[in-house]
């Protein structure tokens, strides 16, 4: 009897395997995405699972699952690598990156980067603040959480991470929830302080993440998932903008709309 095991398909090559004539590689890849970060919202996200899910086959649906289940797998063998950022700029037109202005950051600069500008990781309990107002797929976000777990101390980070494209969002979810990075996301444009979404992960959700230095001291209120940040949430990054001597249109604050 052979005592073989059945050898697993490689990530990328599951999703290639959902492409065909009637779906696009960056349709297959976008929908990923969307379902796997929604699964891994600790069912928050069942709404957006749910019409999302609509719009594939049941087969497809288990490509999905099959395809999540791999990435965990690969991404076990490379802690804190963005795995998902190179395979979206194959399968994305370079008219539409061009348009979003998107371009890749290699591993090797984002990790020099977080180097020099976390420094040495203290071994404080309070919370290390980081904004991140052109996300991509998360790929700075987890430099410095690498250089945050060598101390094991990435549950000091509170992340905000801010995208123009609905599917780096995902992707950013998707990488920061995997390694444990508490993180809300936020799809926007910062150059003109317009934001449409935002989604906390399962790291941020969590009640005991707000303790600091023995004091329950809580997360402010946030809008249920999905909904846009609140004006005064806008207003905070607007701010810390500031402070980075990042460029925005101030006049273009969005007005709270009230339901």
């Amino acid at each position: 009897m052979s005592t073989n095991k059945p050898q697993r398909i490689p990530f990328q090559k599951r999703l290639e395997s959902l492409s065909n004539h009637a779906r696009r590689p960056d349709e297959v890849f976008a929908g990923f995405c969307r379902l796997a970060a929604c699964t891994l919202a600790a069912q928050t996200r069942e709404t957006e699972y749910l019409e999302e899910a609509k719009r594939w086959k049941p087969e497809e649906l288990n490509g999905f699952s099959e395809a999540l289940g791999q990435l965990v797998i690969e991404m076990e063998a490379a802690p804190f690598t963005d795995l998902l950022g190179p395979i979206y700029l194959e399968r994305a037109s370079k008219s539409c990156r061009d348009a979003r202005g998107e371009f890749y950051t290699p591993p090797s600069i984002c990790q020099l980067m977080a180097e020099m500008t976390v420094g040495d990781v203290d071994d404080s309990s309070n919370p290390v603040t980081v904004l991140e107002p052109a996300c991509g797929a998360g790929g700075m976000i987890l430099a410095v959480g690498r250089k945050f777990s060598r101390t094991n101390q990435v549950h000091r980070l509170r992340v905000t991470a801010i995208d123009i494209n609905p599917t780096a969002c995902d992707m950013a979810y998707i990488n920061t929830t995997l390694w444990g990075i508490p993180c809300r996301v936020l799809h926007g444009n910062v150059l003109s302080m317009e934001f449409w979404h935002g989604w906390n992960n399962l790291h941020w959700m969590m009640p005991w993440l707000p303790l600091v230095a023995g004091q329950e001291k809580a997360i402010p209120a946030l809008p249920p998932q999905g909904q846009a940040p609140t004006r005064e949430e806008v207003q905070a990054i607007g701010k810390a903008l500031v402070q980075q001597e990042f460029s925005f249109d101030s006049t273009k604050l969005p007005e709270r709309k009230v339901a």
